[in-house]
């Protein structure tokens, strides 16, 4: 009962730090706090983890949170013998692990997790930990990358969630394209989009697009063109979430394969679609990705200036360290082209540091050498580039772009003829204009046109259905325009009858007017009486609240120099313990009889001055701070009593027993409930030592107790008390509607 209590506790402070944000974040502590069944609390928690490890510019305080959340969701799951869901927390704090920069300990738990799952035959939970573990590895460990792969494929078949292995499937697909396997990847996506179809979904853009951008790379452009249609139709024919999000993406290889084919129109139109999208998504990877081709499509149209104002725009609005190496490849390009090598020096000693590191491989080692090979070139360092060149001459294999190739005899040749070995120049211009030629020839070229007039073909039959659709929907319009007419004209009849009644109507009603304002001024007058009357009420209940509280202060008085002739601790005590209670209802009328409302108290004043008194009545015996969080609440002076005498009371007993080494925290809170049957839960609670082990709130014959019980009766409520490392007392209750 106390964890629950003390979680309790923990959520509503958590909702009183977010205060009113509407974030999924909230919205699910909010209903964790209300949620009944002990298994979805539990995947709720697990949710709001993932939400703050997710959560864009993780602070530790977050990674904390998230920890702290993760934690009860596992206890919660085990306890209801969800082993599933308790081997995923323990993978999800392996990856709060990692972001808190501790990998050895993330390590350790992940293999723990692991163990776990195979030792109680979870193959779900298994194949997941399987994938993370493989995202763990280098691409250049392929075996042991590959093998976690397998694991995880072979288990995710065990299970009856038939969107597992289709997403293991897209991982692998991505690694064994970066690793230089097309061919393998496009049979893994091929593999992914029959499952899912399968499986009923419809939607395999994604797949799509990993088997257009492999297909490219395998300088199948015509096929990769293909496929990168088909995903283009899918996202602007199927309007649904999913669709939508990956439209970036698609627009984005559409464009990519229009620029290996050098149709730049094609490409930049559909690069700044991606490009739109992705920003209007916040989607900051898609942004840096995209900007990155839709710069160097400008450079090729001999738009510098654009490239580089887009450039500056995206890192200074999107600031990442993601594509470093891209972005100082293209700064590097940009500049030199415009032949100002000052300013691109600094991106070319960036290019140089990376070079130097040595541990940059695949395409990011070939940019980066292009990127040198050119800036050495615009310096007059033509020397200096034959290294680099025959570098990435040896990286090339059959399968590498011809653009690529195109781009190394481009600047053999430049460099050639910068050192005047004219013969070796010529001989790499061959051999440049030759690719160039056959990526540009007129055979591709009718290719690639009838590919687009197919798809537009297509569009256009889609948007022939959609036009007869409208004629259909004009039509009814149309239709009901008429109907609207014929009803207009009968309403314009019924009208000038209308009027006719209505002028009758008014006729009288003037008459009737007159002795009405007749009577009104009578009423007027009766009403201002009773406005005197009700002056005179109010001002009489304030009087008699402020009376009674100065005869509640004398009586205070009374005892306190009552208490100075007496030598008997417990009745001292006893005198003090009645000064605290006077003063508690007095309080009540001192505010009553400040403010315009009679009949209701403030409670967050309240019960904040209440406390600062007691605080001060024993600032001398002991330190102890108090935390409070009190809603919005007022009260009818019928409970707003109570109420005062009970948390006098309860902060009493904590000041005065809680505390051995007199220092702690007093915990007070008082909120509104959206749960039946009470709608309002008075908590007070400290870290003290707690009630002795033969005395709980049902056979206690303390004073304090049996009044604190006997007025939680008179509310109308329910009083609950735990002690264990403290004291924590809930009265729960509800305000009447008589009186809300």
């Amino acid at each position: 009962m106390r964890i629950y209590l003390l979680f309790s506790f923990f959520i509503l402070s958590i909702n009183h730090t977010l205060g009113q944000d509407n974030s999924p974040i909230q919205h699910l502590l909010d209903s964790i706090s209300h949620e009944k069944d002990t298994g979805q609390k539990a995947r709720m928690l697990y949710e709001a983890a993932k939400c703050y490890l997710e959560k864009p510019g993780e602070s530790k305080k977050d990674l904390d949170s998230a920890l702290w959340l993760n934690e009860k969701s596992q206890k919660l799951h085990l306890s209801v013998d969800l082993k599933t869901e308790a081997a995923l927390n323990m993978l999800l704090d392996a990856r709060i692990q990692e972001e808190m920069g501790k990998p050895a300990l993330a390590k350790s738990q992940k293999e723990a997790s692991l163990r776990f799952a195979n030792s109680h035959q979870l193959p779900k939970a298994s194949a997941m930990i399987y994938l993370s573990m493989a995202n763990d590895i280098k691409d250049v460990d392929f075996d042991q990358k590959a093998g976690f792969f397998k694991q995880a494929l072979e288990q995710a078949k065990k299970t009856s969630d038939k969107s597992l292995e289709p997403k293991i499937l897209m991982e692998q697909s991505s690694f064994l394209s970066n690793y230089g396997d097309y061919k393998g990847a496009i049979e893994t996506a091929h593999r992914a989009a029959v499952l899912k179809k399968q499986a009923g979904d419809e939607n395999v853009s994604q797949e799509l697009v990993s088997v257009a951008g492999n297909l490219r790379m395998l300088l199948r452009l015509k096929e990769a063109l293909k496929y990168a249609l088909e995903a283009r139709r899918v996202v602007e024919n199927e309007n649904t979430a999913t669709t939508k999000d990956d439209m970036a993406a698609v627009y984005n290889i559409v464009g990519l394969i229009y620029y290996d084919l050098k149709s730049n129109k094609e490409a930049l139109e559909n690069y700044q679609k991606a490009f739109e999208i992705a920003k209007s998504k916040g989607d900051r990877y898609g942004i840096h990705t995209i900007t990155l081709n839709l710069a160097t499509i400008l450079s090729r149209l001999n738009r510098v200036s654009d490239a580089l104002d887009l450039l500056n725009n995206v890192t200074k609005d999107y600031a990442s360290d993601i594509y470093t190496i891209r972005y100082a490849y293209l700064y590097t390009m940009l500049y030199t082209r415009n032949k100002d090598t000052k300013k691109a020096y600094p991106y070319y000693q960036e290019l140089l540091r990376y070079y130097k590191a040595g541990n940059i491989t695949g395409q990011e080692r070939h940019i980066m050498m292009v990127g040198i090979a050119s800036y050495l070139f615009a310096d007059g360092q033509i020397k200096q580039m034959y290294p680099y060149l025959a570098e990435i001459e040896r990286s090339f294999n059959k399968e590498s772009s011809l653009l690529r190739l195109s781009e190394l005899r481009k600047l053999y040749y430049l460099a050639d003829s910068a050192r005047g070995d004219f013969k070796s120049a010529f001989a790499n211009f061959a051999a440049f204009k030759t690719i160039s030629d056959s990526i540009n020839s007129v055979e591709r070229a009718k290719e690639l046109t009838a590919l687009q007039l197919e798809y537009d073909t297509e569009k256009k039959d889609h948007d022939i259905v959609l036009l007869r659709q409208k004629g259909q929907l004009q039509k009814s319009l149309l239709e009901r325009e008429a109907i609207i007419r014929y009803v207009f004209i009968g309403s314009l009849i019924f009208l000038l009858i209308f009027a006719g009644f209505y002028y009758i109507q008014n006729t009288i009603k003037k008459r009737s007017n007159k002795k009405l304002t007749l009577k009104q001024e009578e009423i007027n007058g009766q009403n201002e009486k009773l406005k005197q009357l009700i002056a005179e009420k109010e001002w009489l209940l304030k009087e008699i609240h402020h009376r009674v509280k100065n005869n509640m202060q004398i009586i205070i008085s009374l005892l306190n120099t009552q208490s100075a002739y007496l030598e008997n601790e417990d009745a001292i005590s006893a005198i003090q313990n009645s000064q605290n209670r006077m003063h508690a209802m007095s309080l009540i009328h001192q505010k009553l009889y400040q403010t315009d409302n009679l009949s209701r108290i403030d409670m967050k004043w309240y019960i904040q001055e209440l406390t600062d008194y007691l605080k001060d009545s024993f600032q001398s015996e002991k330190s102890i701070k108090f935390e409070i969080q009190v809603d919005p609440i007022t009260l009818d002076v019928a409970q707003a009593v109570p109420v005062g005498l009970i948390l006098n009371e309860a902060i009493n007993n904590a000041i005065k027993h809680a505390f051995i080494q007199r220092t702690g925290i007093v915990f007070i809170s008082f909120k509104r409930l959206k749960a039946t049957p009470f709608d309002l839960i008075l908590s007070i609670a400290d870290n003290g030592i707690g009630l002795q082990r033969d005395l709980d709130s049902s056979n206690s014959d303390s004073f304090g107790m049996n009044l604190m019980q006997g007025l939680t009766s008179q509310l109308d409520g329910e009083f609950k008390l735990t002690s264990d490392q403290g004291v924590f007392i809930t009265i729960q209750f509800s305000q009447k509607e008589a009186e809300i």
